[in-house]
């Protein structure tokens, strides 16, 4: 079991660079547990329960905090990721999976969006909203999603809920509450495909959400495109 830790945050440097021990111990752990599991259920029933062995570890999250906050080289708040509030802990050498924080502000939601991996979501704190969506339509019209809400969860610190590829993952997620929250995410191996999905509900659109370095990338590209012509 991962025990609680106190005191001043220590790192080490590892193949993932300079991590918190006990967040290198439960990457240790799932790296050697994970490829046994031979379907998305079983990666995801095991990884729910042991998430919340980080969740409720409240130590554990302040020294990450307050790393964050003194500038500390871990978590890198620098390194480039899909959303603005998304913090990279762990990620697992061969890229089998990854454990992400996220910081939320109050009554901040992200955009209804599908994920290219199974997933656990957690939450430390109270507030944590999650509702899934069912695509209706068949996908056939270019730019058009119908969405249909199937379910609304409030999670408790310590509880977890988790989402699929593709369609069967579509999800909209933040903080109904009026405190700024944390919640963990344990990604598993993503498939190819490099953009997520997001969705507008209200004028049943779909579009594209590519990584800022990929966007800028693509964008240009596009630019030069244009000039050329």
């Amino acid at each position: 079991m991962i025990q609680k830790g106190g005191g001043k945050v220590t790192t080490m440097t590892t193949t993932t660079g300079q991590i918190h021990p006990e967040i290198q111990s439960f990457g240790e752990r799932f790296s050697k547990d994970l490829p046994d599991l031979d379907s998305y259920r079983s990666c995801i029933e095991y990884t729910r329960q042991a998430l919340p062995v980080l969740l409720l570890n409240r130590q554990l999250l302040v020294e990450i905090m307050q790393g964050v906050v003194s500038g500390e080289p871990y978590p890198d708040i620098r390194r480039p990721t899909m959303f603005d509030n998304e913090l990279i802990l762990y990620v697992h050498p061969a890229r089998l999976f990854s454990l992400r924080l996220y910081l939320w502000g109050a009554g901040e939601f992200t955009y209804p969006h599908d994920h290219n991996a199974w997933g656990v979501i957690g939450t430390a704190m109270e507030g944590y909203e999650v509702t899934n969506f069912r695509r209706v339509d068949d996908g056939s019209m270019e730019g058009y999603a119908k969405l249909e809400e199937v379910a609304r969860i409030n999670l408790k610190p310590g509880e977890t809920a988790f989402t699929l590829p593709f369609d069967e993952g579509i999800h909209r997620t933040g903080n109904s509450g009026d405190k700024t929250i944390i919640t963990l995410h344990l990604y598993g191996k993503s498939h190819s495909r490099s953009y997520l999905q997001g969705y507008d509900i209200v004028n049943n659109q779909v579009y594209r959400v590519f990584p800022p370095r990929l966007k800028k990338k693509t964008l240009a590209s596009q630019a030069l495109a244009d000039m050329k012509a």
